[in-house]
């Protein structure tokens, strides 16, 4: 669920997304999106249903995963910020917390703000097992002092955890623990 009036906005932007992969009629779709412009809808359990249906995962929200292949998904919308004010350091990145104690792969649904566009991680548990926090750097710039840089919301797909990026929800969907979420091995 939204935690400020200010994330609302993305909460709507992933109901406008994955609500169409639910079984609603107009009215229940029409007081369903009410219901996330007024910030009550939870954007995680959204996406999990949307999930378990898409590729045909039973749902077990137990502790360390949600759905019964032991897979834990996670939604995340890009930020910017001044990490380091002294060195004129700017980040934009996906942040995905709460990683610690989870069974198995993460699938990652992230939502890049500038580009207003979805990308797609499974990331298996020996990737982040070591992790506290998983950063996914969309892009960085260093020695800006005078204001924000220009953001294009274009990744730099050399750095980490975007190896692990897959093209499309579906396919998110559709890989299992045990395959690695990398463009060239999807559904093989």
């Amino acid at each position: 669920m939204a935690t400020t009036d200010e994330y609302v906005k993305y909460d709507i932007r992933f109901f406008e997304e994955y609500m169409h992969r639910l079984d609603f009629n107009e009215a229940d779709m029409n007081g369903l999106r009410k219901a996330a412009e007024m910030g009550l809808t939870q954007r995680d359990r959204l996406v999990e249903l949307a999930i378990s249906k898409t590729g045909k995962i039973p749902m077990d929200s137990t502790v360390g995963q949600d759905l019964a292949d032991t897979t834990d998904v996670k939604t995340v919308v890009s930020n910017i910020r001044n990490n380091d004010t002294y060195r004129g350091c700017w980040t934009h990145s996906f942040a995905v917390s709460n990683i610690a104690n989870k069974n198995g792969p993460l699938r990652v649904v992230a939502y890049n703000t500038i580009l207003d566009k979805f990308h797609y991680f499974f990331i298996p548990k020996e990737a982040y097992s070591h992790c506290k926090v998983l950063e996914i750097i969309v892009e960085n710039f260093n020695g800006i002092y005078d204001g924000a840089p220009t953001f294009t919301g274009n990744p730099k797909k050399h750095r980490k955890w975007w190896q692990y990026e897959v093209p499309s929800f579906e396919e998110m969907c559709y890989l299992k623990p045990g395959q690695v979420g990398i463009r060239s091995n999807i559904l093989k």
